[in-house]
């Protein structure tokens, strides 16, 4: 089963998804756009399991960031509750994991020093992400100033919400690919069973929090310490 909500601005999406080593099916799919789709993951799980005809999921793959804090807390939690409930196994994976194999491809083709997945965040900033060095490490995520971010040398492709306006930056070292928005859920579940299979550096199904969490104070100011 797969959940993936990290893109608030596009959709939340769940999906059974029958997989074998090689090819996978989507059995059941439903997507929602924005935060309403976030409020109604449940349901759409729901029917995914009553359309699947399935009795319970052999794993659950959650999709962990980056993205929408909302979503990736709802769709986070609902996977580990779904995980308990049918005592199955759960794991995470980013969004640039998930789209690893077809850039992983394309580097190769191409002869590119390898790939980046950008993907947008609030106030002009961006999160990038890059590959692990090898399968026993996880990938770096971080957040840059969309205006001041400078790519690493050499020639990468770059995928991602985000990849368009990334590749205005530097042209000649940023090449824009096919794969700009979100892996499929087969893609989302071929991954997350390499992870499972410990092909993969571990990465627990736990939001992947690039910023820290903001915190504001209340207009009118802390309350007094009750006596």
């Amino acid at each position: 089963m797969v959940l993936d909500a990290a893109p608030a601005a596009v959709e939340a999406r769940v999906a059974a998804v029958l997989l074998d080593e090689h090819d996978g099916k989507s059995l059941s799919l439903r997507h929602a756009p924005g935060h309403d789709g976030i409020g109604i993951m449940p349901s759409m799980l729901e029917e995914c399991l009553a359309e699947s005809e399935w009795q319970a999921p052999d794993l659950v793959v959650v999709v962990v960031g980056p993205g929408s804090f909302t979503g990736l807390r709802t769709s986070c939690s609902l996977a580990a509750g779904l995980a308990f409930g049918f005592g199955c196994p759960v794991v995470g994976v980013t969004r640039g994991e998930a789209l690893s194999p077809v850039l992983d491809t394309l580097v190769r083709q191409e002869e590119r020093t390898g790939w980046l997945c950008v993907t947008t965040a609030r106030r002009g900033r961006w999160f990038v992400e890059s590959p692990a060095p090898d399968p026993t490490t996880l990938g770096p995520v971080i957040a840059v100033k969309s205006a001041e971010w400078e790519p690493p040398t050499g020639s990468w492709i770059v995928a991602g919400d985000g990849a368009e306006q990334a590749v205005a930056c530097a042209p000649d070292r940023l090449f824009l690919v096919t794969v700009t928005g979100e892996a499929s859920p087969e893609d989302i579940a071929h991954v997350g069973l390499l992870r499972h299979q410990g092909r993969l550096a571990a990465r627990p199904p736990l939001p992947l929090y690039v910023d820290p969490p903001e915190a504001k104070l209340p207009a009118a100011g802390l309350r007094a310490r009750p006596e």
